[in-house]
């Protein structure tokens, strides 16, 4: 890479930095995650599902069905489920922790239990994602 490669690395890693740090005083979990609930559950759900439905699951998904050796349509059987499970998640789950108030599964499950099964279920989630990187 060249100087003005790294120079623009900088500049855009600065950017962001400067951005967020004349930003943080102006917004709270709450008007940052749910709008200010400006918004009803299912408008929020929406946007959940769009962020796990990315443009990346569109292009890698192909890849996988067509390049994984004696395994393509299980991976697409996955694929298709992630949709349906979506839906299950909204109707199931959305409702509920929208009229709870909080911004994330974690906080409704130190709402509800204690702070203990927050840091607990928290740390068993970034390592299984952790291991999943790693695997794939």
């Amino acid at each position: 890479m060249s100087w003005l490669d790294y120079l623009v690395i900088v500049v855009y890693i600065g950017g962001f930095l400067w951005l967020g740090q004349r930003l943080k005083a102006h917004a709270s979990g709450t008007q940052y995650f749910l709008g200010d609930r400006s918004f009803g559950w299912f408008v929020l759900s929406l946007s959940a599902a769009a962020t796990q439905l990315s443009s990346a699951s569109f292009i890698s998904a192909p890849a996988f069905v067509g390049a994984k050796a004696a395994g393509g349509l299980v991976w697409l059987t996955y694929e298709f489920a992630v949709p349906l499970a979506m839906i299950f998640l909204i109707v199931a789950f959305f409702p509920t922790l929208y009229g709870a108030g909080v911004v994330s599964i974690y906080a409704f499950l130190e709402q509800r239990f204690a702070r203990s099964t927050r840091l607990l279920l928290s740390a068993v989630f970034q390592l299984s994602r952790a291991f999943a990187t790693r695997v794939c």
